[in-house]
């Protein structure tokens, strides 16, 4: 008889553990990370927390890898003659900027590589998967003043801001592939233009006070498929309640959140539970509104069922037979 190779149970716990006790804190804020996506709906959802990333235990420890990667490429670099790295700055605290809602924290500062000794670079590190590494190595020999943005835009979105709120020329990216055995690195200039774009851009989002357009009607397509919040855009899932959700909540140019019901400012801690008076931003009900009142609003689900969103409830007005 063939054995069977069955998974080791410890293994499998180990996982299931793994996930229950993760943490998916929500940003109070628009991280520069995240600036670039590609679909600036998404970019919104997540600002006003209509939902949670789903973590599986193999997401969850590529981040780990990435914290990992970054530790070990720090004092492989600091092993450099000349070379200097600055990880914090005078204050013992990470590297970081706040302009309003939009925030970063960047890896750090280095300074006396060979390609540019004498000018102060940002650095960020990344950890990889063996094909997007390839394709790095592959751009960087090809013509590397363009090889971020052709390689990860999102990446180059993040580069250009950084550079542009610490006030530095020069943007120098280490990669390695999983385990940190391969590296390599991109030197890219700061655009002074590009940055104005992702700024600008972030700037609109955050202002916005409905969700932007899909980057497609499609939920198979592959941006939708791989994104937390399809069911959200393309399905019929209802959003979380918190004041981010809440049709009365705006975010101010100061970064600070405002009740406009009550006339009050939102700290962080009321913002991620809520209030009785909570009534959804009606862009994210997936329905057409039918009738409103001074506290409530119907809406017509996609399967035809008749809802009443009032004081931080939904209820079910009547179903669709069958």
């Amino acid at each position: 008889m063939v054995p069977v190779d069955l998974p080791d149970q410890t293994l499998v716990t180990m996982n299931e553990m793994l996930v229950s006790n993760y943490r998916n804190e929500r940003r109070g804020y628009l991280g520069a990370s995240g600036i670039g996506t590609a679909c600036e709906r998404r970019i919104w959802n997540q600002f006003h927390w209509i939902g949670d990333d789903a973590m599986t235990a193999k997401s969850i420890k590529a981040i780990e890898d990435g914290h990992y990667s970054e530790s070990v490429m720090a004092a492989r670099l600091r092993l450099v003659p000349g070379v200097k790295l600055w990880t914090e700055g005078g204050d013992g605290k990470q590297f970081n900027f706040k302009d309003g809602h939009i925030r970063g924290n960047l890896d750090g500062k280095i300074k006396g590589i060979h390609k540019n000794p004498t000018d102060m670079h940002v650095w960020e590190h990344k950890c990889t998967n063996n094909k997007k590494f390839d394709a790095l190595v592959k751009l960087t020999v090809d013509n590397e003043s363009t090889a971020l943005f052709n390689w990860d835009e999102q990446y180059f979105a993040q580069a250009q801001v950084y550079m542009h709120y610490l006030g530095v020329q020069w943007h120098y990216l280490t990669t390695c592939s999983a385990g940190s055995r391969d590296e390599t690195s991109c030197i890219t200039a700061y655009d002074p233009a590009a940055a104005k774009h992702y700024i600008d851009r972030a700037r609109g989002i955050i202002r916005a006070d409905k969700p932007p357009p899909r980057i497609s009607s499609k939920p198979s397509w592959y941006q939708c498929k791989m994104c937390p919040f399809t069911d959200n855009c393309h399905g019929d899932k209802m959003p979380l309640t918190n004041c981010r959700t809440c049709a009365h909540s705006t975010p101010l140019e100061d970064g600070s959140w405002k009740c406009e019901l009550l006339n009050t400012p939102i700290d962080d801690e009321v913002q991620r539970s809520g209030c009785g008076k909570h009534l959804f931003n009606p862009g994210l009900v997936p329905g057409a509104q039918t009738d409103a009142g001074e506290d409530w609003v119907e809406y017509e689900m996609k399967n035809g069922t008749t809802i009443r969103n009032q004081n931080a409830t939904v209820t079910t007005l009547s179903k669709t037979s069958g």
